[in-house]
């Protein structure tokens, strides 16, 4: 995404809301196709990419913008460059200037949402502990705003929106939303929260689930992602009853619950929060990444596989990455050792 005055003509690839010069309004312009300009091929690798070789390409739009783009393929001065989408993908896109952005990206990757102004959508976003956003605990509540930004554009109305979670510690889950910052966040938008566990649910086979989710026409799943967890999937387990999840453990593994509860949350997308990320030891690493997916399993592996995590959690331990599709980039464009730096 590009934006110009229409003043001046002067462009900026990251989101100014009026010109620096002219004290107007910017036009957006989004790229709708691009060629390979230039290539260079990079042999030597670094800390933050380790996987060689890989290209850095010069990419030219219609409009005459150009950015550089690091790819795994090879390419030749003159190529069309061209991202295919994938429904059964895990998209991975980085975040530059713009989480909306990139947000909307990752989306479009995997074939979009259909969302209309009379849909109903829940909005799970990770609620774990009563901290501070930077500890990143929750999911932060920038990338919340950008989330609903994103449903309230494509044409959801706010009061259809509802920010649900749930607590399955001692703590009510609005302590921990109240304190990540969540709850503010989502009063902006003027959309509603919820606590799930003192809503109505219904039986679903084993599974007693929230009538909210059921009746929802989109359920986001917001994962705030953290290096040697299953973040998304643990988020997946929030919207049974919680004496159900807890009868459940008694009977089955979280890998085994967690693989019988997706196919009945088949309304469900999984988007990732990688932008800062908490690693094993709790302190936080930059990775710049968003990740989204229908399958919340498939995500938080593909996730661990980027992070270079120490110690794949068993939730998901047993899932080839090898056979889970990426679109927008691939494992090696981004992979590194989050761990460690």
């Amino acid at each position: 995404m590009f934006y110009e005055c229409e003043k001046c003509k002067r462009r900026w690839e990251y989101p100014l809301t009026e010109c620096p010069y002219c004290f107007v309004s910017l036009r957006k312009m989004e790229s709708k196709s691009c060629r390979v300009n230039s290539v260079i091929k990079v042999a030597i690798p670094t800390l933050f990419h380790p996987n060689v070789p890989y290209y850095v390409l010069l990419l030219e739009d219609e409009a005459g913008n150009a950015w550089g783009y690091k790819s795994e393929k090879e390419y030749k001065s003159g190529d069309e460059f061209k991202l295919e989408s994938d429904p059964n993908a895990v998209a991975i896109w980085r975040v530059k200037y713009n989480a909306a952005e990139a947000v909307g990206k990752a989306l479009e990757l995997i074939g979009g949402i259909s969302i209309g102004k009379d849909s109903k959508v829940v909005v799970m976003p990770t609620i774990d502990k009563p901290s501070h956003a930077y500890f990143r605990d929750n999911t932060s509540p920038e990338f919340l705003s950008a989330v609903l930004r994103i449903l309230l554009d494509r044409g959801a109305k706010a009061e259809n929106i509802t920010v649900a979670g749930q607590s399955f510690g001692d703590l009510p889950v609005a302590v921990a939303a109240q304190k990540s910052g969540l709850i503010d966040a989502g009063a902006k938008f003027g959309v509603a929260a919820l606590d799930l566990a003192t809503a109505e649910f219904e039986r679903s086979g084993n599974f007693e689930i929230s009538k909210t989710i059921l009746a929802a026409d989109l359920v986001v799943n917001l994962a705030m992602e953290k290096i040697g967890a299953a973040a998304a999937t643990e988020n997946l387990f929030k919207v049974l009853k919680k004496e159900n999840y807890l009868g459940q453990k008694y009977l089955s593994s979280d890998a085994e619950i967690a693989a019988a509860l997706e196919p009945v949350l088949n309304k469900m997308v999984a988007i990732g929060e990688a932008e800062y990320v908490q690693r094993s030891n709790k302190l936080t690493s930059f990775m710049g990444l968003v990740f989204a997916g229908r399958s919340s399993r498939n995500l938080d592996r593909v996730f661990n596989e980027v992070a270079k995590s120490f110690k794949i959690p068993e939730t998901i331990k047993d899932i080839p990455v090898e056979n889970i599709s990426t679109s927008g980039r691939s494992i090696k464009e981004v992979q590194y050792s989050a761990e460690i730096f």
